[in-house]
């Protein structure tokens, strides 16, 4: 994620009131998070 990226993202989510732990946290699983195929496929379904 660029820098613009991380800021808006932190943005919204301090308006939803998160922390900055969870915020922090949720950062670092998007960036080294690495989803197997499994995992895709059930995120893809679940909005269904």
């Amino acid at each position: 994620m660029n820098t613009k990226e991380v800021a808006n993202i932190i943005i919204r989510l301090r308006q939803e009131g998160w922390t900055e732990e969870k915020i922090n946290d949720f950062i670092i699983f998007v960036e080294t998070h690495v989803p197997t195929a499994d995992e895709a496929e059930k995120a893809k379904n679940s909005n269904r």
